[in-house]
């Protein structure tokens, strides 16, 4: 691999000269937007069983604080370190299949979360929040973009854990004021711990879970080493035996700095509106129209389901798994996402649990045919057929509101952030509030404060009805 361009000293200066008055209004108006669709999921995270056993290793590895030590607040309330808070953090964002997504990263889960506890701990405030959030999120997308999809498909690993750590170390280098040549060296050593294997497809493996929080985590701690004056190698992308050398048969190295500081890829997320596989969400927001529209069946009533759409993503065989063998490997099937919304409501967020893994969705799924119909991969459109009392239906979408620059885009995050709240039964107007005015706060612990609290009454009521 012989690179003669600079890319990661390029790339850090951006970030280091980055200033939030350089950033498209659209785009900073994104950003909380992604902030309040990121609280929601981590709310959600909170509860999920995965989330839990770690809160467990997390305080014995890093303890719970005490009287001379600082502390910091996990979202549900625990106290730990300040690494075990970057770590529970980005696992409540990551381990609900519910955040949102570009292809080839979720800066969602591996970049915001980091971000916004570094933001917290040293009282930064929202203008240096956002800023930081920006780089985060492009740099991600745009190594993700760079690395391609071979990482996994040839490779066999994790895109989130191999972009999501360069690009957290990047933002909270920016967050700290670092200089270009510090964020290289952060970024540097960011990419020599990332990793993350696709080991766990067809198996009950947490493993996917856990990569968005390790990324997240050594990212954070990769910039705050760099401010201390360890070096990291400051070519890490570029060096022959660098990141792309290790990861990527065939990079595409344009996508890193054409445009980089005036074009924000980034901005381009799909939202979710279920915690299923994004491939699925299309699918299942139209089922739930139907569902909205007065139609009530219920789970024997369904039969004959044939899925029309396109082959690279939606049918991809990877995704398509008719029999997971554990709640994440059913999250992460198109197939039993779309036989989960046929079977329960998901309207309602928290219906997806491991209570789904019954023999009237497994069997749905196990039958559910599919049929090609464009070799587009942009061709985000489809429909179902199936029986629903014995009568042939058809449940069609050709949109959804989670598409970059849809009608409704934001009012879906709005929307979200409302029912899991809701099913929580917990107030979030105020909190809502802050993260849509998050440019305005002198100190972003504020609101990380705020956001505890809520998550803490979220989960003493989850644990009251258990």
């Amino acid at each position: 691999m012989n690179v003669t361009t600079h890319y990661t000293a390029e790339m850090a200066n951006v970030a280091a000269n980055t200033t939030l008055a350089t950033l498209p209004a659209t785009f900073v108006t994104l950003l909380s937007v992604f902030l309040l669709d990121t609280f929601a999921v981590m709310l959600a995270g909170l509860v999920q069983p995965v989330y839990r056993r770690a809160v467990s290793t997390i305080t014995h590895t890093h303890g719970t604080g005490g009287p001379g030590n600082h502390t910091y607040a996990a979202l549900d309330g625990t106290t730990t370190s300040l690494s075990g808070q970057l770590f529970l953090a980005s696992l409540a964002a990551g381990d609900f299949e519910f955040e949102h997504v570009i292809e080839n990263s979720h800066p969602a889960s591996a970049v915001l979360p980091a971000v916004l506890c570094i933001a917290a701990a040293h009282h930064k405030g929202g203008e240096e929040f956002l800023t930081a959030l920006a780089i985060g999120y492009e740099f991600a997308t745009r190594i993700g973009y760079a690395t391609t999809l071979e990482a996994e498909t040839i490779r066999g690993f994790h895109a989130i854990g191999l972009n999501g750590p360069i690009a957290t170390a990047a933002a909270v280098g920016r967050l700290l004021g670092l200089d270009a040549d510090t964020i290289a060296s952060a970024m540097g050593i960011a990419a020599s711990s990332c990793g993350g294997l696709q080991a766990y497809i067809g198996t009950e493996a947490d493993t996917r879970r856990v990569h968005p929080a390790r990324a997240g985590q050594l990212g954070a701690e990769a910039a705050l080493q760099a401010a201390a004056g360890i070096r990291g190698p400051t070519d890490v992308l570029e060096n022959p035996k660098g990141y792309f050398h290790a990861f990527s048969p065939h990079p595409e190295w344009a996508y890193l700095l054409e445009g980089l500081g005036t074009q924000w890829t980034s901005a381009a997320q799909v939202l979710k509106a279920a915690p299923v596989h994004a491939w699925a969400q299309g699918y299942v927001h139209a089922i739930n129209e139907y569902r909205a529209a007065g139609h009530a069946w219920g789970p024997d009533d369904v039969g004959n389901v044939t899925v029309y759409g396109n082959a690279p993503h939606v049918l991809d065989p990877n995704t398509w798994t008719l029999d997971p063998a554990s709640f994440s490997a059913a999250q992460y099937s198109v197939p039993f996402g779309i036989a989960a919304a046929l079977t329960t409501d998901l309207r309602d967020p928290m219906n997806m649990n491991d209570g789904i893994l019954t023999n009237a969705t497994y069997a749905i799924a196990k039958e559910m045919r599919q049929v090609s119909i464009s070799d587009d991969p942009d061709a985000l459109w489809g429909w179902l057929t199936l029986d629903l009392k014995g009568v042939p239906t058809n449940i069609s979408f050709d949109t959804f509101p989670g598409l970059p620059g849809a009608p409704g885009y934001s009012g879906l995050a709005e929307e979200k952030f409302a029912n899991v709240v809701g099913a929580f039964g917990v107030r979030g107007d105020e909190v809502r509030g802050m993260i849509l005015g998050v440019r305005n706060l002198t100190d972003v612990s504020v609101l990380l404060d705020a956001m505890v609290a809520v998550g803490s009454e979220a989960m003493g009521k989850f644990e009251g009805r258990r």
